[in-house]
Formats: C-alpha cells, structure tokens, sequence
C-alpha cells in the first residue's frame, strides 16, 4: 500500500464556490428549448398527418407505393424542421422578450387579458416576422409571424399569463 504522510491527512480540502442556484441552462436558452420542443411536437403531428394522407413526396417517379411505410419520412422532415425553426424563432423571441421588458412591464397594470397577452404575442410576432423574410420573403414572414404570435400567445396563457 502508499504510505500517506500524516500532513496530507490532516490538511483540510479546499471549499468548492458555488456560483449560486442556477439551473443547467440560463432562462434565454430554455426558452428557446422550450420552443423547439413544442414546434418539434406540432411537426411530428403534421408529418403523421402528411403520411396517413400518403401525401406525395417533392420528387415521386410516378409509381404509388402500397405502404403507408412508404410515406414514413414526412414525420422526421417536419419534425425535424419543425423544431430548428421553432428553436430558431424562440431564441430571437428570448432576445426580445429581454430587451423589451420594461415596456412589457408598463401593461401588467392593466387589467384585461389582452393587455397580459398583448406584448408577448407582439413580441412572438416579430420574432416570427424577421426569420420568415429572411428565408421566403413577405408571405413567408406573414405566415411565419402569425404562427409565432399564436405560439407566443399559447404559452403566455399556459403559465397563467
């Protein structure tokens, strides 16, 4: 066996400095997680739909398959899309809603549903707007940021907004 020297033994460890009682991640990242797992959900559902429906894929050679197999990668496509983009948006999301907080703030005294979920929907729409134009231009954008104000809304009002 090692022999221990008697000093070693009877020196106290040196105390490890939490940094505080954060979780894992920082709030802006988990709300971005947060959106991707929802998108994520919302596009494996539309895949499943796309492949019940045995939709047609981008490019078919003209022969339909029998299966319902056939159609299986509409799932994964979506999903998969689904949530980069809802991870995308709910990070640009997060930037705003910290950036925007004391406006945000301003509407908490106001009584009504519309005020409380009002600036979080505005938020989520611009938030879905400037991916959206970047991708696909002015219909993408529009279409983008109305998904995003629905989801922004959706979540407010899930936590008790």
């Amino acid at each position: 066996m090692y022999r221990t020297s008697s000093k070693l033994a009877s020196r106290p460890r040196p105390k490890v400095q939490l940094l505080g009682n954060r979780g894992p991640l920082p709030q802006f990242f988990l709300v971005g997680l947060r959106w991707c797992a929802a998108w994520a959900v919302i596009g494996c559902m539309l895949g499943l739909l796309l492949m019940l429906g045995k939709a047609e894929p981008l490019a078919e050679s003209g022969a339909k398959p029998s299966s319902i197999f056939a159609y299986v990668f509409w799932v994964p496509a979506l999903a998969g899309g689904a949530a980069a983009a809802g991870l995308a948006i709910g990070l640009i999301f997060a930037g705003l809603m910290a950036v925007t907080t004391d406006w945000r703030d301003s509407f908490e005294d106001i009584p009504g549903m519309a005020a409380r979920l009002g600036p979080d929907t505005v938020c989520g729409a611009v938030a879905g707007l400037i991916p959206g134009l970047l991708v696909g231009g002015l219909s993408a954008g529009l279409f983008f940021a109305v998904l995003s104000a629905i989801s922004a809304g959706l979540m407010k009002w899930r936590e008790g907004g």
